[in-house]
């Protein structure tokens, strides 16, 4: 036969060969598909605890899979691996910290726990588990807000960065829980502020293994920002602190204190609550230069005293 009476042939007949070699691969796919075989499956193994007095920590071997040998048609097998099969071992009562399960085929369900009805399991492997258990703990500690932040020129934070709630409840496996004083929040960051900022963030559970529990798993971050100021307040009272010893006065007996931090803890300070002090150890300081005390009269404000160390004199008498 000539090459054209070929190609003739196969332009004419194409749509019938096209028909059987499509019929020839469907009749194929069904006899694959009644073809009874063997075949290994991954398998969820699942342990459900109901005690609510302990944890499960651990397993040995540490694995949530099982390989099951299943028997059945071919397209059964494929269907149940495409919808994969679990077991499901449910633990009602602890009676110590540690218990071997052993899995059975007959423990095998398709999933959602409905009976397998075209395929057998056959074996699973691995079928001896080591569960160990933790009794249950719960406490409540302190929320350590983490803040990375920088501040516009001028501006200054005028409180403590707080949380609220400013403490949440751990629950989880007894050696754990005890080993946590407090959770922190992931890092809340932010670049020139000018201004307060209320944001929620998550919290960070402690350890890695996932078994500790918080009653809340966010909490709302408070950064206070205020503008800077100053005041000047002029002609303070110096005091000596030594009582055992009367008729002291500083020299020079006023002094000016410069106050710098948050503008409203600064404006709202009056003069009586500043107090500069010298302490005098015994008679060898008297008229010699004492550095001024002066603790800050609120948290977040600095001092200044001018000038900032005075001397103690002795009264005279009339």
């Amino acid at each position: 036969m000539k090459m054209s009476d070929v190609r003739t042939t196969l332009k004419q007949n194409w749509p019938y060969m096209t028909t059987a070699l499509l019929i020839s691969v469907f009749l194929w796919i069904a006899v694959s598909a009644d073809t009874v075989e063997q075949r290994a499956i991954d398998t969820d193994v699942v342990f459900i605890l109901d005690d609510p007095r302990y944890v499960l920590t651990e397993t040995e071997p540490a694995t949530d899979l099982a390989s099951v040998v299943f028997t059945g048609k071919a397209g059964d097998l494929a269907a149940l691996a495409a919808s994969r099969p679990q077991i499901v071992v449910p633990i009602d009562t602890v009676e110590g910290p540690v218990r071997e399960i052993t899995l059975e085929p007959e423990m095998v369900r398709s999933r959602g726990g409905f009976e397998l009805l075209d395929v057998r399991p056959v074996s699973v492997r691995p079928d001896d588990f080591v569960l160990h258990f933790q009794p249950r703990a719960r406490k409540v500690v302190q929320v350590v807000p983490r803040v990375h932040v920088t501040l516009a020129e001028g501006y200054v934070i005028s409180d403590s960065v707080r949380a609220e709630p400013g403490a949440v409840a751990v629950e989880g496996p007894e050696s754990a829980v005890e080993a946590i004083d407090s959770v922190i929040t992931v890092p809340v960051v932010r670049e020139r502020l000018r201004e307060t900022i209320s944001v929620e963030v998550r919290l960070e559970v402690p350890g890695s293994s996932g078994q500790v529990e918080l009653s809340s798993p966010s909490v709302r971050v408070t950064v206070p920002v205020e503008p800077r100021t100053e005041r000047i307040f002029r002609g303070i009272p110096v005091g000596v602190s030594d009582a055992s010893t009367p008729g002291l006065r500083a020299q020079p007996s006023l002094v000016d204190v410069r106050i710098t931090g948050p503008r409203s803890a600064v404006e709202s300070l009056r003069s009586e609550q500043l107090s500069p002090r010298v302490r005098l150890q015994g008679p060898q300081d008297l008229g010699r230069p004492l550095p001024i005390i002066m603790p800050p009269p609120a948290p977040f404000l600095t001092v200044e005293v001018d000038p900032d160390s005075v001397r103690v004199v002795r009264e005279r008498g009339p």
